[in-house]
């Protein structure tokens, strides 16, 4: 359950995991407004009449649903990755919501096929070798950025 095992993972998984994620992709794409609202500005939302319990309630069910099927089959250390490290590094570049997805996802797609990469080369474990490699790029992020001028918003 800490480490997962990624590459033995059945197909019929693959394809049920993904369309768990497209359903849940898209009830946030419908009603991403109201999330970034709540997110975004908490009281001027309430001030709107907006049920912030439901909607955070909405948030974090399907959250949960996601987090529990991915856990299954990455494991924990992978899965605590992927939701952490592609977003910070994305807040050190970029200061609006679109541009930090674009350097979320761009970081996460090209990390991930190093670290499969990579374990496959040196005969490592796949998750911990993608966990590592994230954990690397995040450094080597990290200690570029001062160096990179910010544009202003």
């Amino acid at each position: 359950m800490l480490v997962g095992n990624i590459l033995a993972v059945s197909w019929s998984e693959v394809w049920l995991t993904a369309a768990l994620y497209a359903v849940i992709g898209a009830f946030h794409f419908v009603f991403r407004r109201r999330f970034l609202a709540i997110s975004l500005d908490h009281e001027g939302a309430a001030a709107q009449g907006v049920s912030l319990r439901f909607w955070d309630f909405l948030f974090y069910a399907s959250f949960g649903l996601v987090v529990t099927r991915s856990v299954a089959i990455a494991g924990v250390l992978l899965v605590f990755c992927y939701l952490i490290v592609p977003s910070v590094g994305a807040m050190l570049y970029a200061d609006r919501i679109g541009p930090r997805l674009a350097i979320g996802w761009t970081m996460g797609t090209i990390v991930s096929a190093l670290g499969v990469y990579l374990s496959l080369q040196l005969d490592m474990p796949t998750g911990a070798t993608i966990v590592c490699t994230f954990g690397l790029v995040l450094i080597l992020m990290a200690a570029v950025r001062p160096f990179i001028q910010r544009q202003p918003a």
